[in-house]
């Protein structure tokens, strides 16, 4: 795991602040859960790369009271038919804004710290239906507290969820990007 404060030079990171008003973002539906998201802006995109590794998406995030208010606690394990390596998560609100929260990481009762690499499609997706909202399932490892400008790149395979399950107040603004392992030709 890295994380890294002023993540972004002032002015780009004050220019995604304006962008990511709260009225900007549209519900989506992923399955049978709502996001509400924005796309990143271009803009952004070439401080996200990370070498070795090409970025498979990026989106910034909200969540806030009575909104995205599950624990659902997983891995990112594949995004748009890609097997992720990496994910990173960028705090946008300051903590005046919003609930404090963060990212929290999770060892699973069974599995431990991370999604095991041969997981098969059907216990990837049980371990969504049924252990991501279960408590008693998993065992709380560490708090990335948010602080605006900071990011936290993690393996993509490590069980995590946001922090805390609700926000209260404000609305909590993230960008969030998956990556892959690039294959040297």
């Amino acid at each position: 795991m890295q994380v890294t404060d002023s993540f972004l030079p002032e002015n780009v990171f004050q220019y995604l602040r304006e962008y990511s008003k709260p009225e900007n973002f549209q519900i989506v539906k992923a399955g049978d859960k709502e996001y509400s998201v924005i796309e990143t802006p271009e803009i952004i995109l070439d401080y996200l790369e990370i070498p070795g590794y090409e970025m498979i998406m990026t989106f910034i995030r909200s969540a806030y009271q009575g909104f995205d208010n599950d624990l659902r606690i997983h891995a990112d394990n594949i995004i748009q038919g890609k097997k992720t390596a990496l994910a990173s998560v960028l705090y946008i609100s300051t903590s005046a804004e919003t609930s404090t929260n963060g990212t929290a990481f999770w060892k699973h009762h069974n599995y431990g710290l991370n999604l095991p690499e041969d997981v098969t499609n059907e216990e990837f997706d049980r371990l969504l239906t049924e252990d991501s909202n279960d408590p008693h399932k998993w065992e709380l490892q560490e708090i990335v507290w948010a602080d605006a400008n900071r990011q936290v790149v993690y393996d993509s395979n490590s069980f995590h969820s946001k922090w805390p399950q609700e926000i209260t107040v404000g609305t909590r603004m993230v960008l969030v990007c998956f990556y892959e392992k690039k294959i040297d030709n």
